[in-house]
């Protein structure tokens, strides 16, 4: 058998890493965090435990990609509709459907966190390496412009930007409090009209 090209050794380091941290979500979103071991991700990711090791070093690096690859995609998200040209009434509208968007295909990246957020994770988060508070207020900040620009348009109430970026992240904190990563299988036209409705959407004319 002739050797594996280094592409190839790339390529399937790069498969097995992606079924280790596909199988770290789901389990850690299923269980917990703290309530799994390695071998268990093994098990799930059809591997040896050695197998695993032998691309993290322990189960808290696992954490530490998931959870950087998360914060990446939201904070990408909202500052990519924040410095969409156009009117506030579009940007609303688009922050809506990608949020949904971005909940639907990071459901157990949001579990993970609000179960991190729960059970007193919020200092391991921070010894991974990450400034949860700083993290996000860069993202309430993007939130904050485009909530900011529709009040000076008239697309929603005259409240303070501020009180309606927590309304709608309280929305969808909701969301994930009643229904974990089940909730994507709700209505999304309903779930748009409610979030737009909670931050006193005024629809044009």
């Amino acid at each position: 058998m002739a050797p594996r090209s280094r592409e190839q050794s790339e390529a399937t380091r790069a498969a097995a890493r992606a079924r280790i941290l596909a199988a770290s979500r789901a389990l850690f979103a299923e269980r917990g965090f703290v309530a799994c071991r390695v071998a268990d991700v093994a098990r799930r990711a059809g591997m040896s435990p050695g197998n695993v090791y032998w691309h993290f070093d322990s189960k808290e690096a696992i954490l530490r990609e998931i959870l950087a690859e998360g914060f990446e995609n939201v904070e990408a998200m909202t500052a990519r509709v924040a410095d969409e040209y156009g009117p506030a009434r579009r940007k609303l509208d688009l922050l809506v459907e990608r949020t949904l968007a971005l909940y639907a295909a990071n459901a157990e990246f949001t579990v993970i966190l609000g179960g991190l957020k729960g059970a007193g994770g919020r200092d391991l988060v921070r010894s991974l390496g990450f400034d949860l508070p700083e993290i996000e207020r860069r993202s309430r900040a993007n939130l904050r412009r485009v909530f900011a620009e529709a009040r000076s348009e008239g697309a929603v109430e005259a409240a303070d930007p501020d009180l309606l970026v927590a309304f709608y992240l309280a929305f969808f904190d909701g969301l994930l409090i009643a229904h974990g990563d089940s909730w994507p299988a709700l209505s999304p036209a309903a779930l748009c009209d409610a979030a737009l409705r909670l931050v006193g959407y005024r629809r044009a004319g």
